[in-house]
């Protein structure tokens, strides 16, 4: 999977989205591009039938980025807030909130996704100090129907 940043790559196998294609196909059914445009060239253009499209675009934020994988797509902040300029905005129509904070263990960490709420450690103990604390409520979608997938999405997502 040459090219394929994996964060969203872990994104898609955690939402269930990619799982099921890469069991179901086979190696002929993975193709890459060919293409003049260097955002897309050598990148992943498909998994048996779902087909991938990246951002050609001025803005640094969202160029040569994944924009949509099959019918979901992919939206990207273009902020001021360096916090979010550049991540994931929205998922499949799942709006992705950011904290912009002054306390830095929870700074440009995902505030919430969907309806879920996410809420970080502050403490003097640094094995505590911006873990996740609490997951209340639920996303309103079916790619993360629990709070195990929404911790390890998070997980995932904050890593630096």
């Amino acid at each position: 999977m040459k090219n394929i940043s994996k964060y969203i790559l872990r994104c898609l196998i955690l939402s269930g989205i990619l799982f099921s294609t890469i069991y179901n196909a086979n190696a002929q059914q993975v193709e890459y591009f060919k293409s003049i445009f260097p955002e897309e060239n050598g990148k992943l253009k498909s998994i048996g039938d779902r087909k991938i499209e990246y951002n050609r675009s001025i803005f640094p934020e969202e160029n040569g980025k994944v924009k949509a994988i099959g019918n979901v797509k992919i939206e990207y902040y273009r902020s001021i807030f360096p916090e979010e300029n550049g991540k994931v905005k929205s998922f499949d129509n799942i709006p992705i909130e950011y904290y912009r904070s002054i306390f830095e263990e929870e700074n440009g960490k995902i505030k919430s996704i969907g309806g879920a709420q996410i809420e970080y450690n502050r403490s003097i103990f640094p094995e505590e100090n911006g873990k996740i604390k609490s997951i209340t409520g639920k996303t309103g979608s079916d790619l993360f129907p629990s709070a195990i997938e929404i911790y390890y999405f998070i997980l995932q997502a904050n890593e630096k």
